[in-house]
């Protein structure tokens, strides 16, 4: 691998945690991962703009521009240009699968769909409904130093509840919400109004 292959992969490394999303998967990162830490998006996005200088001081030296002109160009994956949406077959074909955590229940329901039309949902999008619809409220862990979604005694009785989770990244904890089947089902049967901004 060349140094450009090198600083190519770790610009979409980075660029990729500054979007919140898994560097090595693509997947969105759970929610309170360190790598959703304001902190962290900030520096990220700084690299990822001194790599990109890297990248274009290397493509305009004279050695690197030759080497452009007989070198393959690798072409770049697409971007998903889906719109968020909800296939309403999901409804009827949503299987509960045990409790999990927000990303992978995700995944159970778009799973169930018969085409991929439709980009998912974010995870943010369906806790932030949930916290205004009283189930979780915004909290902060002093321990942890962290904000993360506190499941309230309404959200327990729908069978919500938090989870403190290890981060295998400087052994760092996170706490996680986890879906039981109830609030699997409720927000399956809702997510046209959360897709919508509306109350239940």
């Amino acid at each position: 691998m060349t140094q450009k292959d090198q600083i190519e992969t770790a610009l979409n490394h980075v660029i990729n945690i500054a979007m919140g999303l898994d560097p090595l998967t693509g997947e969105e990162t759970e929610e309170g991962s360190i790598l959703n830490r304001p902190e962290v998006i900030r520096t990220m996005f700084t690299v990822k703009e001194v790599l990109q200088e890297k990248l274009t001081f290397e493509a305009l030296s004279p050695r690197n521009t030759a080497l452009a002109k007989s070198s393959p160009i690798t072409p770049k994956k697409p971007r998903d240009t889906r719109e968020v949406g909800f296939p309403p077959e999901i409804v009827d074909n949503f299987k509960f699968k045990g409790k999990t955590t927000v990303t992978h229940f995700i995944k159970d329901m778009y799973a169930c769909a018969e085409t991929d039309e439709f980009k998912p949902v974010k995870a943010a999008t369906i806790l932030n409904w949930l916290v205004l619809e009283g189930y979780l409220e915004e909290a902060y862990d002093k321990e942890l130093e962290v904000n993360y979604k506190s499941v309230t005694e309404k959200g327990a009785e729908l069978g919500l509840s938090n989870r403190r989770v290890e981060s295998g990244l400087g052994g760092r904890s996170y706490i996680s919400v986890m879906f039981g089947k109830e609030a699997q089902l409720y927000v399956v049967n809702n997510m046209d109004k959360i897709l919508n901004g509306e109350a239940a």
